[in-house]
Formats: structure tokens, C-alpha cells, sequence
């Protein structure tokens, strides 16, 4: 199992051994020069289902509304998965990336050097695993073919969906409408449940050299699955505030009783 809270205990462990105390951990501070982003006594696990499952009902809402014309009702829905996919985007995954970037280049650790060629011992990694067993992800595709629908059935030619942002040289729509969501997230998740084990591992055996280069791993495979789901959310923005896309909300707008919907 993806176990974010197992992981977050392990590394406070790491960092308490260093001389962090809880309060170090919680905000910034001069004689450690560490900020933490990560929130310690929040229940990721929890969240990170949680945000799933709001996900999952806000594609329900979606498709009850759209074979009623009901626009608004559908354009909330959509607008419920952006915030939902914003919320993964931010934590766990950027928070666990900034920390992990923080402590990997804070001195004070005395992380051990790497010798050329050096390579993660297999002992590790877990050979058998070949998916991922988080439970009740949401199918992400769905998200594709929402957007893929909608941008078809209003004209979107594929120059636009292709426009890079000359500044900072992504897509427009941030992510190609194309690709294969769900391959992209179970890939990233699979590589971090692996990295979360083999962590643990290399902890227990105070192999302090192997702990820093999965470490760096772990940092890695989150800040990949926040740059993703940042490029779902900012489709699906793109699609909200559009205006070919729906009308405006008025003002103090609601989703209908007959939905069941909770907001």
C-alpha cells in the first residue's frame, strides 16, 4: 500500500535524530535554516483517499447534468476536479518534493558521498511488485475524454491544444489531451510505493548513503506527479473559465437539490 503517513514518520524520525525537534519541523528557523511545507500531523493517507474520492463524485455530477443541458451543474463539477486534483498537486506531492529538496541540500545533515558509479543495492527494492495498490483511484482517462469531448464538440482545433506559453515553454492547455493519464499517475505512483519501501529498508539498516539516493528518488517521483496533476488542473481551469465552455456562474449559484451533490 501507498503509505504516505509511514513514510512521513520514518523521515521525522530521521530528522529528530539530527536534532530537529517538532517545532523546528513546524516553521522556519535560523539555527537550523529548515522550513517544512510537509504538515506532520496530518493524516495523508486520509487526504489523499478523501481528494480521490470528492474527485470521483464531482465526474458523477458531470455526467448526471450534461445529458440534462444543465451547463452550470456540469461546469461546477468540473470545477470541483480542478480543486480536488490542485489539492494532490499541493500535498502530498509538492510539500513532500520542497522538503525533501530542503533537506538534501542542508549541510548540517552530513549526508555520506557518492562513489562513482554508485548504484542503489537491489536488497531494497521489491522485485515483485508490478502495480500499484492504492485503492479506489480514480480513472484519470475519464478526465481525458471530459476534456477531449469538450474541446472537440467546440471547435478546439488541435494548433491550439499543440500552443507552447513562449515564456515558460509548456502548453497552453498544459498537458496533451492525447496522452494516457492513467499510465503517466499508476507508473509514478508504482515507482514511489517502491521507493517508499525501499526506504524503510535502508532506514532500519542505517545505510545512510543508500537512504540519501532514495531520498533523491522519492523527491524526484513527487515533483514529476505535482508537475502532472498541476498540467490535469490546469486544463481543466482552461476549460472552466472559458467562455465557449459555459455560461458564468450567478451569483450565489448552488448546485441543485436533485443532484445530491455535496459541496
Amino acid at each position: 500500500m501507498l503509505d504516505f503517513n509511514k513514510f512521513k514518520a520514518r523521515l521525522m524520525e530521521f530528522l529528530q535524530s539530527h536534532g530537529l525537534t517538532y517545532a523546528d519541523l513546524k516553521a522556519s528557523h535560523k539555527r537550523t535554516g529548515y522550513a517544512s511545507y510537509i504538515d506532520w500531523r496530518a493524516d495523508y493517507n486520509k487526504s489523499f483517499k478523501r481528494d480521490f474520492e470528492k474527485i470521483e463524485r464531482a465526474i458523477e455530477l458531470y455526467n448526471k447534468a450534461l445529458p440534462e443541458k444543465d451547463m452550470l451543474a456540469a461546469k461546477a463539477g468540473l470545477m470541483d476536479v480542478y480543486l480536488r486534483i490542485g489539492s494532490l498537486a499541493s500535498s502530498p506531492f509538492d510539500a513532500i518534493s520542497y522538503d525533501l529538496t530542503r533537506v538534501l541540500n542542508n549541510k548540517s545533515f552530513n549526508w555520506p558521498s557518492f562513489k562513482k558509479g554508485y548504484t542503489i543495492p537491489s536488497k531494497y527494492f521489491h522485485k515483485e511488485k508490478n502495480e500499484v495498490t492504492q485503492e479506489r483511484l480514480v480513472n484519470l482517462n475519464i478526465i481525458r475524454n471530459i476534456l477531449m469531448d469538450l474541446v472537440r464538440s467546440h471547435g478546439v482545433k488541435d494548433e491550439e491544444l499543440e500552443r507552447m506559453d513562449k515564456r515558460t515553454r509548456n502548453l497552453i492547455w498544459g498537458i496533451n489531451l492525447k496522452s494516457d493519464f492513467n499510465q503517466i499517475f499508476n507508473e509514478k505512483l508504482l515507482a514511489l510505493q517502491i521507493a517508499f519501501d525501499a526506504y524503510e529498508k535502508a532506514s532500519i539498516q542505517e545505510d545512510l548513503r543508500a537512504v540519501r539516493a532514495i531520498l533523491q528518488r522519492i523527491r524526484l517521483i513527487n515533483f514529476q506527479l505535482y508537475n502532472f496533476s498541476s498540467a490535469v488542473r490546469k486544463a481543466l481551469v482552461n476549460a472552466c473559465l472559458d467562455e465557449r465552455f459555459g455560461p458564468d456562474f450567478p451569483e450565489d449559484y448552488k448546485v441543485p437539490a436533485h443532484y445530491n451533490y455535496e459541496e
